[in-house]
């Protein structure tokens, strides 16, 4: 397997166009490539895990709106527990999770069923296999005292991964022509805009 070292913009960058080229919106997919940072992070092949969440055709797949309805209900204490499918999804809603725990202040942990229970705040590791138990669960209070900061570089990428994600991010592209280049598609004569 040959593997690629990007930096925390473009993991972020790719999966956000990656996630609009799998028909998601400009919302959903700005969370995904935040999502994918926090993974990165982590030691998570997050592209990888991206495009493979989103393996499911050419529609937008429903489990990444499953995904953030769960992390939406977590956060508005709708529900205090949500349960990590596959893995896949399952990470991808860890990384929603830990960027929503962050942004909001909230106490939200991994719970791996085996009485092992930590912060996403401070979870350093989330390449482990996300056992079929495990949950993210909403604690009391807040947990961002003891924040881990992550790696300074993202973990390494998949060659390939990267290829499907930079071939999903292709689709939102406006096919060349004079008439594209006419109306303002492109650089021009010069890469200055």
């Amino acid at each position: 397997m040959t593997t690629i070292l990007l930096s925390y913009n473009e993991v972020q960058s790719v999966t956000r166009k990656a996630a609009n080229g799998a028909g998601l919106p400009h919302g959903v997919a700005e969370d995904i490539g935040l999502a994918a940072v926090w993974l990165s992070a982590r030691g998570v092949d997050a592209i990888g895990t991206v495009v493979e969440a989103f393996a499911e055709g050419v529609e937008p797949p429903q489990s990444i709106f499953d995904a953030l309805a769960a992390v939406d209900a977590l956060c508005s204490a709708a529900v205090n527990v949500v349960p990590l499918p596959d893995r896949a999804s399952g990470l991808l809603i860890l990384g929603l999770g830990g960027t929503a725990a962050l942004d909001m202040g909230l106490g939200i942990a991994l719970d791996r069923g085996d009485g092992d229970v930590v912060p996403l705040a401070r979870l350093s590791d989330a390449t482990g296999p996300i056992p079929s138990v495990a949950v993210l669960r909403r604690l009391p209070g807040e947990d961002a005292a003891t924040e881990f900061l992550g790696a300074p570089r993202p973990a390494a990428t998949d060659a390939k991964a990267y290829a499907a994600a930079l071939a999903l991010a292709a689709r939102t592209y406006v096919p060349a022509s004079e008439l594209s280049r006419t109306q303002g598609a492109g650089a021009g004569t010069t890469d200055n805009d």
